[in-house]
This record gives C-alpha cells, sequence and structure tokens, in this order.
C-alpha cells in the first residue's frame, strides 16, 4: 500500500514572492469578502491586516516566506493525498459498481470471459481494412 509522501518542490524567490502575494489576496476574498457576503455580516478588519502583511512581506523579504510555503504545501498535498482516493472510491462505487451489477444481472459479458469447452481457440480474426476506409478515419 502507498503512503503519502509529499515532497515540497524547492522554491526560488520568485516563487515564495508569488506565492505570499497570492497567499495574501486569496485570505482577504475568501475571510473578508465571501464569507461576510454569505453570512450577510460586515466586512472584518483582520483579513485587511493579513493582506498587507502578506504583500509586505512578500515584496520586501520573499525568502523569508519558505517555512509558511513548505507548511502550505505539505498541506496541499496531504489533503490531495486524501480527494483522490475519496474521489476514487466514489466513483467505483457510486458509477462501476451499479454497471457491473446490471450487466451480471442481465446475463452481459463485454470482455467474453465465459469458458466454452468446445471451442479451440479464443482468436478473433481481425476485419480487414481497406484502403478507402483510410482517407477518412474519423
Amino acid at each position: 500500500m502507498q503512503t503519502f509522501n509529499a515532497e515540497v518542490p524547492d522554491a526560488q524567490k520568485s516563487d515564495l514572492r508569488k506565492f505570499g502575494l497570492i497567499m495574501g489576496g486569496f485570505i482577504f476574498a475568501l475571510f473578508g469578502l465571501l464569507f461576510p457576503w454569505l453570512a450577510e455580516r460586515a466586512m472584518p478588519d483582520w483579513p485587511w491586516i493579513t493582506l498587507v502583511v502578506f504583500w509586505v512581506w512578500a515584496l520586501l523579504l520573499p525568502t523569508t516566506l519558505k517555512p509558511v510555503y513548505w507548511v502550505w504545501m505539505k498541506l496541499g498535498g496531504a489533503v490531495g493525498y486524501i480527494n483522490t482516493r475519496l474521489i476514487m472510491v466514489i466513483v467505483f462505487y457510486v458509477v462501476f459498481f451499479p454497471v457491473g451489477l446490471v450487466m451480471k444481472a442481465m446475463g452481459k459479458d463485454p470482455m467474453r470471459r465465459k469458458l466454452k469447452a468446445d471451442q479451440a481457440s479464443y482468436r478473433e480474426e481481425s476485419k480487414a481494412i481497406t484502403p478507402k476506409a483510410m482517407e477518412r478515419p474519423f
């Protein structure tokens, strides 16, 4: 079984600057605009302060954002690891498993896996392709 082991990519100064600017804007947009608007409340002051702190930090000392960047990337890797497995399980049990049950109940076998004792070979002859069919393959 594969375990979670997210490697944090090495960030350059420009990457850390972009991270700080985007993170400040994201926190402000989410907690300063979207949530208050959805809850029909007044805009709080702390998202503005967070925005200014992140932007000043990103513009003046972007290399010192490396620990914050590292934690954020580890958190993102963990969430991605969990989401991937969760989505795959949901898709399997909501889509493929019911379709398989219905096909089995109807006696369908699209892969033709049933063994037939009277057959010498299960090989199927391929269909000959004419040059006319290759002119417009799609």
